[in-house]
């Protein structure tokens, strides 16, 4: 359960298949949110090792790599402890590896820069063979710089990559500033139950340098994070499967991609390519050289390895120079060509913005395989317009499939089709500059570390100090942002935590207040299915961190975009199978609708309505209070098992495990809801 009523929202916000829901005919990412991230509470990590106490000094000068070795191998490793760098300015000159070690934490809350001559063998931060591990900034200033612009300069050879996991399991990576590493930012390697947020990544204007790069061996959930570069925003590699990404924000970056893969000398059917169940969605791109680039390069006999079943929706970008790119012949390597990585199963949908020049790189460029043809690909909803030239030139070579320039149903034989608009789309909208955008930084000098501020909030409970152990906060729903969404009515939120308080707060509130407060919190999004839109990106939100295992969460900020909130709530609810939370779903579809005017004080106040009734116990599925009871913390007994669980979620006397997880997963739903309207209204509180 949250830790605090008004301060967490519940997974069932941001399930793969929420986000503006659309209906699918390709298989996609399937992730189990309970099982992601850290399993130990950083509560229960009470034993603090500081590397102030192992030799570390914040000067600057002082090499910190030896004192973080042996901070974790005589304090840490072994036992439920916390890693802490407490902040500062530390230089590191020695590379690290940390080997093994379960439910423990690695609190980086000083400044890291490495040294230009240091011995690093390739990695600044090695994290290899952990489980249940959580890595961290509590205040935001937890930064790693690698100095590359030095390295590129003077030819130094210093190579580190900055962090990196490897054959690690249960991983949170949250709050983070990854900055110029001479080569990549932040490596996943054959991770599983990954939960990764609130990444900032600031790298140079020059290839070679991803921002995040990702072997999945399972349920993987990269969501809410910003990269500035000039390579790969994030890089999906071989094998990788069931791998969620979301909420990205990509500057002057590649953009997103899968590989490059080969089909080439592959001799053992094993080590063929295999990527599988990818979502991608919700990318915004600022001036990208690609939105989306799948490379992969010829050879072997036929058909070796695959990428395949996929999702790929919801895409925005300002002047990107290709938006869809597909190259089964990946730097111009024509050769041998005698077969490829298959491509099939493979959605594309609703990509939004503007291209650089439409007529040479139009919004689908995809060069299939003579060998083994793409097939089975959906193309559909690109709204995109050139800034230069007046034409947009979409191309398919060996595209079988729906949509734009892909041929009807499947086959072998080879072709190229090409489809010229000579008019934007109907109803199209050029996009504005976002406020995030970011015009990239040099080669040869000095990037930023904390300018511009990040865009998250700091991870402020539950951490460790130099001091003293780590204690629970009361409540983190407090932000220093909440006073610019106050509703023009003055609201007093009462400081207790009980669902009834919080409920006659809000349905004693002015309706135009209401109606103020989520008109101000609802930004203009350019992705379809969200109302007033003005093809202005939405800003990133800090209400999007929903991790439902009971490892450290940062603290909601009522910052950000309430409508798609909502929208994602109607499918969390339908998921619950009770027709108990109906009034809920119909009140927020009204507010939702795209057909409908904007949010009026009418569709607020009968969502207030809908949970209030439920939450009462009027809702007739519902035994009476007990809901109420449950959310307030009163009565954590009053969840009910068996035959009362069924009739509850599914209508019937069958009563089970599952019935009844599902059931409190509608609790806990129900208890973000109120602590969203709670925040919006609450003053801040």
């Amino acid at each position: 359960m949250p830790f605090s009523l008004f301060s967490n929202f519940s997974m069932k916000l941001l399930l793969p298949f929420l986000a503006f829901q659309i209906s699918l005919t390709h298989a996609q990412a399937s992730i189990n949110k309970r099982a992601i991230g850290a399993v130990t509470p950083l509560s229960s990590k009470s034993k603090v090792c500081s590397v102030l106490d192992y030799g570390a000094v914040a000067d600057g000068r002082t090499d910190l790599g030896p004192a973080i070795t042996k901070t974790f191998t005589s304090c840490v490793s072994g036992n439920a402890a916390t890693l802490l760098i407490p902040e500062g300015d530390y230089s590191m000159a020695t590379g690290v590896k940390l080997n093994k070690g379960s439910g423990w934490a690695f609190q980086i809350d000083g400044q890291i820069t490495l040294t230009t001559d240091g011995s690093f063998n390739g990695n600044a931060i090695v994290i290899q063979n952990a489980q249940d591990v959580e890595v961290f900034s509590s205040n935001n200033k937890g930064a790693i710089n690698g100095q590359g612009y030095v390295a590129r300069r003077d030819s130094t050879g210093q190579n580190a990559r900055l962090m990196r996991f490897i054959s690690s399991t249960d991983v949170s990576v949250h709050n983070l500033i990854l900055v110029d590493s001479p080569t990549f930012h932040l490596v996943f390697n054959n991770v599983a139950n990954l939960d990764m947020f609130y990444i900032t990544v600031r790298g140079p204007d020059i290839g070679g340098t991803d921002g995040i790069d990702l072997i999945c061996d399972d349920n993987c959930h990269l969501h809410d994070f910003e990269v500035t570069n000039r390579d790969e925003c994030v890089s999906v590699k071989s094998p990788s499967s069931n791998v969620l990404i979301e909420n990205a924000y990509c500057n002057h970056s590649g953009g997103m991609s899968i590989g490059s893969l080969t089909a080439d000398g592959v001799t053992d059917p094993s080590t063929a390519a295999a990527v599988s169940n990818i979502t991608m969605q919700n990318i915004y791109v600022y001036k990208n050289t690609q939105m989306l680039m799948i490379k992969t390069f010829p050879g072997g006999s036929g058909a070796v390895g695959y990428v395949k079943d996929s999702l790929f929706q919801n895409f925005w970008a300002y002047d990107t120079t290709y938006a869809l790119d597909i190259d089964q012949y990946w730097e111009s390597h024509t050769t041998p060509n005698t077969g490829a990585v298959a491509l099939s199963g493979l959605t594309f949908k609703n990509w939004q913005g503007t291209m650089d020049n439409g007529a040479s790189r139009g919004a689908i460029v995809i060069r299939g395989s003579d060998i083994v043809p793409v097939q089975d690909i959906t193309l559909e909803d690109f709204n995109m317009w050139t800034v230069n030239g007046n034409k947009v030139v979409n191309v398919c070579k060996n595209v079988y499939g729906t949509g734009y320039c892909a041929a009807s149903g499947s086959g072998s034989a080879t072709f190229t089709t090409s489809v010229t608009s000579t008019t934007p789309p109907a109803g199209f909208t050029s996009p504005t500059s976002p406020t995030w955008a970011v015009e990239g930084y040099g080669t040869t000098d000095p990037i930023p570390v904390y300018t511009p501020a990040v865009m998250w909030p700091a991870a402020s409970s539950n951490v460790a100090t130099s001091s003293a152990a780590p204690t629970r906060a009361a409540s983190n729903s407090n932000s220093s942002s909440a006073a610019a969404l106050t509703p023009s009515a003055t609201l007093s939120l009462p400081s207790a935590t009980s669902v009834s308080s919080a409920i006659a707060v809000i349905s004693s509130a002015a309706s135009d207040s209401i109606s103020t407060a989520l008109l101000a919190a609802t930004p203009s999004p350019p992705i379809a299915g969200i109302p007033i839109g003005s093809g202005s990106v939405p800003s990133p939100s800090s209400n999007s961190t929903k991790t439902k295992r009971p490892c450290h969460t940062a603290p909601a900020s009522p910052s950000g975009s309430i409508i798609p909130i909502l929208t994602n709530a109607t499918s969390a609810l339908n998921a619950t199978n009770t027709t108990a939370t109906d009034p809920i779903v119909s009140a927020i579809a009204n507010l939702t609708d795209p057909n409908t005017p904007p949010a009026s004080p009418a569709d607020a106040s009968s969502i207030v309505s809908a949970i209030q009734s439920l939450t009462s116990g009027s809702a007739s599925a519902l035994p009476s209070g007990m809901m109420t009871s449950v959310l307030s913390g009163s009565a954590a007994a009053a969840v009910p098992t068996g035959d009362a669980v069924s009739s509850v979620v599914v209508g019937t006397g069958a009563g089970s495990g599952t019935q009844k997880a599902t059931f409190e997963e509608l609790l806990d739903l129900i208890t973000e809801l109120l602590g969203l309207f709670g925040q919006v209204f609450g003053k801040g509180q």
